[in-house]
């Protein structure tokens, strides 16, 4: 195909510059790799009518790549757009590409629909977090599948961030999870704190407040809602080990938070996937696992207790975690494009 330039980019931009938009990074990633690129909000409010407004917002796409008529347009998972509006563009001759964040077969938590699966056979190329959903979207009839892991955004979380005293006061603990409640979550540092009642443990996070039972033992662990940026990393270098939980719809794979914690130089203790272990990084070596309560419990106990090892494997983790930046990433993915 011929050199492409243009890229018209259909993500969630967020004007909250304290907050993080996936979709922002993609932008300054491919800006910094010589494109032009464009930016088309699909979340954007025009209407108070959610089907109204969903309908001028496909209208709108429409009218974008024309008028903008890019070589690329490159969706961030766009769950709204219909599948008619994307059959509509292929028709068009447009090359399309979409990196879907969420399990696009998973409908049951909103993260998905019937217009996405729907669309799925006019993308040229669909590109996948996991290894084991690239079978399953090559079988619902997407032309390529594409290997596109959770990368990172190194000027974000490779900051160099100044921590002051008050700081280091303010965010530091043996052990921190930062991530909007689910009930899973809920049972696994449940049964964490009932095997470690006095376990130095920070949650951050959306709706832990909500869903918690007024006399739930996670109450005196909660911290706040969510955090990002300078103030997630603040927490995160003052931690001594950082917890993730892989959700289901994850399956065997990953989350952002595989790379996003090593890449600070934190200590990543996650929920054991045979990606993160095996592929990504190498358990006990850039990371560590558990997939059970007790594991949790016993590695906890063990890190807290071998400081040095801990630095070590965090040290690792941050070496190994440079090959997911997302600038390498895009940047891999856009030479795959022009070769096949």
């Amino acid at each position: 195909m011929e050199q492409l330039k243009k890229i018209l980019l259909v993500g969630y931009f967020n004007k909250d510059k304290n907050k993080y938009s996936y979709s922002d990074s993609f932008y300054n990633k491919l800006s910094e790799l010589g494109y032009t690129v464009k930016k088309f909000n699909y979340r954007k409010k025009i209407f108070f009518l959610s089907k109204v407004n969903n309908w001028l917002i496909n209208f709108f796409l429409c009218r974008k790549a024309k008028s903008f008529n890019p070589d690329l347009i490159l969706f961030i998972k766009a769950e709204t757009i219909y599948s008619k509006t994307i059959k509509k563009l292929k028709n068009n001759n447009y090359f399309m590409v979409n990196f879907y964040p969420d399990n696009p077969f998973v409908f049951w938590n909103g993260n998905s629909n019937k217009q996405v699966l729907n669309s799925l056979p006019y993308y040229d190329c669909f590109l996948s977090w996991s290894r084991a959903l690239m079978p399953v979207l090559s079988s619902a009839g997407c032309n390529d599948v594409y290997y596109f892991p959770f990368a990172y955004d190194k000027d974000i979380f490779e900051k160099n961030v100044n921590l002051t005293e008050q700081d280091i006061d303010n965010y530091k603990s043996e052990v921190c999870f930062a991530g909007t409640w689910d009930p899973d979550r809920e049972e696994w540092l449940t049964g964490l704190v009932q095997k470690l009642p006095n376990l130095d443990l920070v949650i951050y996070g959306n709706l832990w407040n909500e869903n918690l039972n007024n006399n739930s033992v996670l109450r005196p662990f909660l911290k706040g809602e969510a955090i990002y940026r300078d103030e997630l990393i603040k927490v995160f270098k003052t931690s001594k080990i950082v917890l993730n939980f892989i959700r289901k719809q994850n399956m065997t794979s990953h989350n952002m938070r595989t790379f996003e914690a090593p890449a600070t130089g934190a200590f990543l203790l996650t929920q054991r996937t045979s990606e993160q272990a095996e592929e990504l990084f190498k358990e006990k070596e850039g990371i560590d696992c558990f997939d059970s309560v007790d594991e949790l419990v016993s590695k906890i106990e063990f890190y807290l207790k071998n400081d040095d090892l801990r630095r070590l494997i965090a040290d690792n983790g941050k070496k190994r975690v440079k090959e997911f930046e997302l600038k390498i990433v895009l940047k891999k993915f856009m030479e795959y494009i022009h070769k096949h």
